[in-house]
């Protein structure tokens, strides 16, 4: 009896670590027009950081906010509200202004990304998995 109690916390123990570690299917690099995003785990919550930007996206955002669009963080504190669903705050390096935001997954390659000032001014992108 003793050794199907010390079993079954065994399995209890191996088990646990998986459902921890499990990575989100938000996580990797997304496309956005010619910008790409590198979704990964950014402290407690996912967040969203440009790796790749056209100079005229770059030239947009240093003229809107004085931001240097590669390395910035376009989305963060991502967190779920459903299933493949998720709210975020969303930044527009071209205005300098962080807005509401939604995310939802359409596909295991696809979102659609919207953000919304004073909840009627609102703009929605699609995103493409590449990575």
């Amino acid at each position: 009896m003793t050794r199907f109690f010390l079993g079954l916390a065994g399995l209890a123990v191996a088990a646990s670590p998986v459902v921890a570690d499990a990575k989100s299917s938000l996580e990797g690099r997304w496309k956005n027009g010619a910008m790409q995003i590198q979704i990964a785990q950014c402290g407690p919550s996912l967040c969203g950081t440009v790796v790749k930007a056209s100079a005229k996206q770059q030239a947009r955002a240093q003229r809107g906010s004085g931001t240097s669009l590669l390395g910035a963080r376009v989305i963060s504190n991502i967190r779920t509200v459903a299933p493949q669903r998720y709210r975020a705050n969303v930044y527009l390096a071209d205005r300098d202004v962080t807005a509401s935001g939604t995310i939802r997954q359409l596909g295991p390659n696809r979102l659609e990304v919207r953000g919304c000032m004073l909840a009627v001014i609102c703009k929605t992108t699609h995103w493409d998995r590449i990575g």
